[in-house]
């Protein structure tokens, strides 16, 4: 764990879920025109939910003198097969955790504003797909965070009551259940020791991108091309690899030709710093796992779980409403940090995380029993207590736990979207609407982002560390800044 560039993405990635069921997408495969466009506006590379929703907002929002007139989006692998497809569907805000971590490295104004864009990121999803009809199985509703021993119970409550004291809104959004006898009731989590109810939603969201895509592609003319990893990015006056850019654009160079644009999108999350070696040890890849579970008789129909769930140590679940099928990930505490962290492999499960993955729920959750039936369908695992099928996700974490969103400050044109740490669905709406709001000429004030998002000199001069957060504490690595070429 040198703070190497990470590279590609893996060739032959693992099948998830969500991919499963969504492979009769038209998209797949899709090359909008058989050769590259030579020149385009705006050149989006990812095809993940922020190139997605950057696109949709450049394409539909602001005025229209604004929008550009061509945007060409370039993907590494399939359409929509990086972490956004092996995600938990969960769009959860934080509504007071990090709290007091955010408060300490950007100050209380920031940490408020932190907090608040993460509920406004679930508004503006539900908004968004209302507004274009789009199917993606979206369910609002509430979810609890459960520690499940007095540490991480004690240290939920001093998140709350720091937030509290200063003024973070939870009337009427936070419940707070102190009594642990309540908390199991409620829960349905013998080993409770306290939970904390506040609004969430699930969705699909590979069909959440997939219909944005055609979206774009159909209606707005946007051209997409799969299959095309981009090598390099080069300013348009100057093929060297010497650093900077300018008013002429850039040349973004691909396997299949070259690209000439005058504005360009990283959305290349835990990889970005394959392309922007600034970042390194800034965005680390995060390998991280998630499955797919078939729940027994105790879970289904009426008794099916009605809320989602943050659980234990970084455990989080939600149940689907319209196949009560479980998705639930985790068990990074079940292997060393080390192996995950800088990690980019997504094409074979970790036997250790998916043996954690099998036997945390009947522990979690009281009554979970045997399943019933026989092992059916090509990825189902028999786990001695439910059926699953299990994949791998790449995740881009940051030194801060928070995304970098805005133009890069030596590289004029060049913008970033890109490390969510693993939290992308709670912030990447808000996050490429308002990258789309500078794209086309306006303030960052106007975009509504918490201003520490940006991707500043100073933010980028900080000790390059990696931080991995779980309820009640912080694991730290520091990882050095190894010496880059390009």
């Amino acid at each position: 764990m040198d703070g190497s560039i990470p590279g590609y993405p893996h060739p032959n990635p693992c099948v998830s879920f969500w991919l499963h069921h969504t492979r009769d997408s038209p998209l797949v495969g899709h090359c909008t025109t058989e050769a590259l466009p030579a020149r385009s506006d705006v050149t989006i590379i990812g095809s993940g939910l922020s190139g997605a929703a950057t696109a949709y907002f450049l394409l539909t929002a602001g005025p229209a003198d604004k929008r550009p007139k061509s945007v060409t989006l370039l993907e590494a692998r399939e359409v929509c097969d990086g972490a956004t497809a092996r995600n938990g569907g969960h769009c959860r805000p934080d509504c007071y955790r990090n709290y007091t971590h955010y408060k300490v490295d950007f100050g209380q104004e920031q940490a408020l504003k932190i907090i608040q864009n993460e509920m406004d990121t679930l508004n503006l999803v539900e908004e968004i797909i209302a507004k274009e009809g789009i199917n993606c199985d979206f369910w609002r509703g509430f979810t609890y965070d459960v520690p499940m021993d007095q540490a991480s119970a004690d240290y939920l409550a001093a998140a709350y009551a720091e937030f509290v004291a200063d003024g973070g809104p939870v009337e009427g959004i936070i419940t707070q259940i102190l009594d642990p006898t309540e908390a199991r009731e409620k829960t349905r989590c013998p080993a409770a020791t306290a939970a904390y109810r506040f609004p969430a939603g699930s969705l699909f969201p590979r069909k959440l991108v997939l219909h944005l895509l055609v979206l774009c592609v159909e209606k707005y003319g946007m051209n997409l091309q799969t299959r095309t990893p981009v090598r390099r990015v080069v300013p348009r006056s100057n093929t060297s690899t010497d650093e900077g850019g300018g008013a002429g654009g850039w040349r973004v160079e691909t396997d299949r030709g070259v690209v000439e644009t005058e504005k360009v999108v990283y959305a290349t999350n835990g990889f970005a710093a394959t392309l922007l070696p600034e970042f390194v040890g800034h965005i680390w890849p995060f390998k991280g796992q998630c499955s797919a579970v078939v729940p027994p008789s105790a879970y289904t129909g009426e008794r099916m779980l009605r809320e989602t769930y943050g659980l234990a140590y970084g455990d989080y679940l939600i149940q689907r409403p319209t196949d009560g099928m479980i998705i639930f990930g985790g068990a990074r505490k079940s292997v060393p940090v080390e192996r995950l962290l800088g990690n980019t492999d997504d094409s074979e499960v970790d036997p250790e995380m998916a043996a954690a993955l099998k036997e945390a729920l009947p522990r979690y959750f009281e009554g979970w029993g045997e399943p019933e039936g026989s092992v059916v369908g090509e990825g189902l695992v028999w786990s001695g207590k439910s059926l699953y099928t299990s994949a791998f996700g790449i995740m881009g974490y940051t030194a801060e736990g928070i995304p970098y969103v805005g133009e890069l400050h030596d590289k004029p044109g060049a913008f970033i979207c890109a490390g969510h740490h693993g939290h992308g669905m709670a912030r990447i709406m808000t996050c490429a609407r308002g990258l789309a709001t500078l794209i086309q000429g306006g303030t960052y004030e106007s975009t509504g982002l918490p201003e520490c998002f940006q991707p500043t000199r100073e933010r980028l001069a900080r000790p390059a560390r990696a931080v991995v957060h779980n309820i009640g504490k912080q694991d730290v690595i520091d990882v050095g800044r190894a010496e880059v070429k390009t």
